[in-house]
């Protein structure tokens, strides 16, 4: 156990709630240790007690956000199992909408990620998250595929690409738009669910 999982719990929390916030509202480069310490209340020596660099810091940061969307997207996963694929594909973009509205700061983090060269080892990251991404849809997928809802005939891989490239554009889109002033939530789900359906058959 490292010397920041031994602090108390609600420490704990106040350095995550300002890493996060440091991280969302400034990029990597710029985002600073000290703005930390100062929205955490701690000693900025606690702080390199627990993280030695920013860079440690922002990976601890990255792997809990990791970790709270692959609970969310397992949830989702779950409750949908038993849906017909066009109602469980508007469920997935729905429950995307919703996670960046209930996480604004990480989708803040998350998109300025994949858009921009924004953080240390880029490419590792940016890799573990397709990965995510692939193994998630390619499973919705192929369930579509089995039950004779999607065409078995399509590439798999091509199909999860072309899904995934949509849905990261729409998402980054709405957040960057005041979280959807200026788009109808429903209107635009159920038009990537029909553009998608009609395709894939």
């Amino acid at each position: 156990m490292n010397p920041f999982e031994k602090l108390p719990i609600d420490k704990q929390k106040r350095i995550v709630d300002a890493s996060i916030s440091e991280f969302a509202d400034r990029d990597y480069e710029t985002a600073s240790m000290n703005k930390v310490v100062e929205r955490a209340g701690i000693a900025k020596g606690s702080l390199f007690n627990y993280f030695k660099t920013k860079g440690s810091l922002y990976y601890h940061i990255y792997h809990l956000a990791i970790g709270e969307v692959k609970s969310y997207l397992r949830k989702v996963r779950d409750e949908t199992a038993g849906l017909p694929f066009e109602d469980r594909l508007a469920k997935i973009v729905d429950s995307g909408v919703q996670f960046i509205s209930d996480h604004p700061r990480l989708a803040r983090i998350y998109f300025r990620l994949i858009y921009s060269a924004d953080s240390p080892d880029r490419q590792k990251i940016v890799s573990e998250l397709q990965k995510l991404s692939d193994d998630y849809l390619g499973e919705i997928i192929q369930d579509a595929m089995d039950r004779g809802e999607v065409d078995s005939k399509l590439n798999k891989t091509q199909t999860v690409f072309y899904l995934d490239a949509v849905l990261n554009r729409f998402l980054k889109e709405y957040h960057e738009s005041s979280n959807g002033n200026q788009f109808d939530r429903d209107e635009w789900v159920k038009g990537i669910t029909t553009f998608f359906i009609k395709g894939l058959r």
